[in-house]
């Protein structure tokens, strides 16, 4: 099981997502409100989790996934849409629901090792899948990508495994 670590401007909103986190049995042993801060300990740790605000003193939470190493996922919180995609990048808008945010952490905590490092053969079965929404529900690739994640999240399972459904379903 991973590690997580809580990255929020307010100290206060830090502690409240730490409690709610370790109430659940999570690992939290590190809370910053800096990008800076996250960068930092993420250099100290070989893989983990990320639940931070979009926007930190410092830094985008887009800023500081294209700076941290391999193993690392994020659940940003967001207030407006966000067109940006990036694979150990998930944003949940607020007000976001309790289970879902559980939920979306709990897969992120459990699994093996980062998002960012799927086998080809998971790429190419969720790239399939992409196709195949965007081709029978209009989707362009980005609401294809968060179409699957947000079910996948929803749903507990990994995207790739959903992605698989998508396809046999399909055939």
């Amino acid at each position: 099981m991973r590690e997580i670590l809580v990255a929020y401007p307010s100290k206060d909103t830090a502690l409240k997502l730490r409690a709610l986190l370790e109430g659940e049995g999570y690992d939290v042993p590190y809370v910053c409100a800096t990008g800076a801060s996250v960068l930092s300990i993420a250099q100290d740790m070989s893989e983990g989790v990320i639940v931070c605000a979009e926007g930190l003193r410092d830094m985008t939470a887009g800023n500081i996934a294209e700076h941290l190493p391999p193993g690392f996922d994020i659940v940003a919180f967001t207030r407006g849409d966000t067109d940006s995609f990036m694979s150990n990048l998930i944003y949940l808008p607020l007000p976001v629901d309790r289970q879902e945010f559980l939920n979306t952490v709990g897969v992120l905590v459990n699994s093996a090792s980062s998002f960012t490092k799927r086998s080809v053969s998971d790429e190419d079965v969720i790239s399939k899948a992409k196709l195949i929404l965007k081709e029978t529900n209009g989707f362009s690739e980005l609401q294809a990508h968060k179409y699957l994640q947000r079910e996948s999240m929803k749903m507990g399972k990994k995207i790739a495994v959903l992605a698989q459904e998508i396809i046999n379903d399909f055939m």
